[in-house]
């Protein structure tokens, strides 16, 4: 989950308010000087005063809640022959459209997912910055934004806290959930660019600053050791993205890529390590009256400096290439109805896509280092406000398993099943 200093908090929070106070009076206080002016002073009213600014400014919040079982591994809690309810989000959010070209938005989430958070969930600041246009034209505009900026990355990234804009309760695996808090948002700024033309729609987005590598599971995932102590902060990273679409979004096209800078807080054997990311994501998505079609393919380099090795005389791979992709139909059978149908596929390192060599170094399972998944899934919008989902998924693999909900490796299975249903409003 990602945090935000107190000092920060109060820096922004301090800064929203201010702007939400001053245009307000700036606005709307007339000098008394003027036989008008002092028949507008007669008729002064605090709802008048306080309407102009109140306009401006929206309040939306959504909540969601799973329920899970699943064979041969865990998710979101002890889902094993059982069922679990281990995924919780509920989110608030706040934006201001303080003048024409400045506005503000801020967003705080709880999120409870498994053992990895903890039976009382952890809360945590998504984003919260100023967005300043410099300036428009009849095509387009430019702007920045400062403060914790959302990440462009892929098709679902920027809202991927928000159930009703997924594809289906799991996100594809190419949005690795075990890195989910470096990739959902930067401390810093982000420099974006909108061009519309007769051919098609540009995005074009830039941040640079610091991400937020804070959950566990990602430097477990590094090490390959379940029980490493520290943690991981951020060295300036960038992330650019480019967007286009056709006809209103009947055809989206998109190239993502990241830079990412890491490095270990902490003593023992890993001390000195640091972690270097590069990866670039292809987004392709057709959207017809009923029938969709989506594809994303990812891959990411990685290079893990002074990676100790928790199995003595084992040497491990500091330089893996991933590589995540998936194929994604839906066919909307009502107005309200959709059905989807998706096969997904990961490998944390194309040179042993069946983990035998690390299965050969490490004496860990081979299905650790892979997932194929084959999701069957509904989607029924009860009201614009309520929706309701139902899945399954066919699963050949375990390296999207969080360490947490599966301390043991030795009894993560390769086959198993999952049947998944959610709850989800927003307003």
């Amino acid at each position: 989950m990602n945090k935000l200093s107190p000092f920060s908090f109060l820096s922004l929070s301090g800064l929203l308010l201010l702007t939400l106070v001053t245009p307000a009076f700036s606005d709307e206080i007339i000098p008394s000087t003027s036989m008008e002016n002092s028949e507008v002073s007669d008729d002064f009213s605090w709802s008048n005063l306080r309407k102009p600014w109140m306009d401006d400014f929206q309040v939306h919040g959504f909540f969601s809640q799973g329920l899970f079982s699943s064979s041969g591994n865990n998710v979101y809690g002890k889902s094993k022959d059982s069922v679990s309810a281990g995924l919780t989000e509920v989110g608030l959010n706040l934006s201001y459209q303080a003048l024409n070209n400045l506005s503000f938005a801020i967003q705080g989430l709880y999120r409870r997912a498994g053992e990895s958070t903890g039976s009382e969930g952890d809360f945590g600041l998504d984003y919260a910055f100023m967005d300043y246009t410099f300036f428009t034209h009849e095509q387009g505009r430019f702007g920045a934004r400062a403060g914790r900026v959302r990440v462009p990355w892929g098709l679902y990234n920027e809202t991927r806290d928000v159930a009703a804009t997924h594809p289906t309760i799991f996100l594809p695996l190419a949005y690795f959930e075990r890195s989910r808090s470096l990739y959902l948002s930067m401390d810093g700024g982000q420099f974006y660019s909108d061009y519309n033309t007769a051919y098609g729609d540009f995005t074009f987005t830039f941040n640079m600053g610091l991400s937020n590598p804070e959950d566990k599971e990602l430097l477990i995932a590094i090490t390959s050791n379940p029980k490493v102590s520290g943690g991981l902060h951020s060295d300036l990273s960038y992330l650019a993205n480019i967007n286009y679409e056709i006809d209103n979004g009947k055809y989206i096209f998109a190239l993502s890529y990241a830079n990412l800078s890491l490095d270990y807080d902490g003593d023992g054997a890993y001390k000195d390590l640091n972690a270097r990311i590069d990866s670039f994501m292809l987004s392709a998505q057709y959207n017809g009256e009923r029938f969709s079609l989506t594809a994303e393919y990812a891959l990411q380099w990685n290079d893990f400096n002074n990676l100790a090795t928790p199995y003595p005389g084992v040497t491990f791979d500091t330089s893996p290439i991933s590589q995540h992709w998936y194929i994604q139909t839906g066919y909307r059978i009502l107005d309200n109805v959709q059905l989807t149908l998706r096969y997904d596929s990961s490998v944390q390192d194309i040179n042993d896509p069946q983990g035998n060599a690390f299965e050969a170094t490490t004496g860990l399972p081979a299905h650790l280092v892979y997932t194929q998944d084959i999701v069957f899934g509904t989607r029924w919008d009860i009201t614009p406000s309520w929706m309701l989902r139902a899945e399954y998924h066919r699963v050949h693999g375990a390296s999207s398993l969080s360490a947490f909900d599966n301390p043991d490796p030795g009894q993560i299975v390769k086959d198993w099943n999952i049947y998944a249903l959610q709850i989800a409003y927003q307003f």
